[in-house]
């Protein structure tokens, strides 16, 4: 089993053993999923932009008119102190937050995972992915409300696949299992349309070095009908930064890492070597 960055955790601003940090089984927003969450690099004690992950946990919030149980500048102190108390270098630390039920207040917990492991074929060959139905509720809030997610993710894994791509009512891909779907058309980046996704921190890091390479970006809906005319696709989190796609269920891309992709990943790799990190 692999070692966590550090013992603790923090609840409500109180650190914690990691053991003693969990939330109430009688909290009914847990039961609802009526909770928020983000995912947040820390690398060497410093984050990458932790600012936009924590104004994102703030839009989630708005979104379902779900209330914090501290400011967000609090609560980015909360991860600061949490931070302080690695053991390893790396680590992903996970703000959760349910909302109020009536009865209870709202709890918001911090805890920080191992980093893991890309193996550098990831990089050179790419990945293949699988599709599942199904739809994000409030697509704009990164919500607990997980279910199609996890759907897409296990049956992923049973295919031993890297990622599931969730596949709307209307047959168009929107976004992973636990990350964002970009695709490549005949030299433009292809996005699904505003509303449809999660907009993802990574995500709006590779659209912006797109934009200064002078990459065209384009949005518009995903059919799965159509992923045989793509030239390359990718998906992006804060764990993988970018990974090529080299196969859609039973469609193999013409590239991967196609050169788009491959532009965008040194890009990104510069970018993270110089920007983005915040004490």
């Amino acid at each position: 089993m692999t070692t966590p960055p550090t013992p603790y955790a923090i609840l409500n601003g109180d650190l914690l053993p990691a053991s003693r940090a969990g939330f109430p089984a009688h909290h009914q927003s847990l039961v609802d999923s009526f909770g928020i969450y983000e995912t947040v690099l820390v690398q060497e004690g410093r984050f990458f932009h932790l600012e936009r992950h924590l104004n994102r946990l703030g839009q989630s919030a708005e979104i379902l008119a779900l209330d914090l149980p501290a400011p967000l500048e609090e609560i980015g102190q909360w991860a600061r102190r949490l931070a302080a108390t690695m053991q390893s270098p790396c680590g992903l630390l996970r703000f959760v937050a349910y909302g109020s039920d009536g009865v209870h207040g709202p709890v918001c917990g911090l805890y920080i995972k191992p980093c893991p492991q890309h193996q550098p074929v990831i990089f050179q060959q790419g990945v293949a992915a699988v599709t599942s139905e199904g739809e994000r509720f409030r697509p704009l809030a990164k919500s607990t409300n997980c279910l199609a997610q996890a759907m897409a993710r296990f049956k992923a894994q049973a295919a031993g696949a890297h990622e599931g791509l969730i596949v709307d009512r209307q047959g168009h891909i929107t976004e992973g299992s636990t990350s964002n779907l970009l695709a490549v058309a005949g030299g433009v980046v292809l996005r699904p349309l505003a509303g449809s996704a999660l907009e993802g921190v990574t995500e709006g890091v590779t659209l912006q070095l797109a934009a200064e390479l002078g990459i065209p970006m384009q949005l518009a809906p995903l059919p799965l009908a159509e992923v045989s005319t793509w030239d390359e696709a990718f998906i992006t989190s804060t764990n993988r930064r970018i990974f090529p796609l080299r196969q859609i269920d039973d469609i193999v891309l013409p590239a991967s890492p196609g050169p788009i992709t491959r532009r965008l990943m040194a890009a990104f790799s510069a970018y993270e070597a110089s920007q983005g990190w915040e004490d």
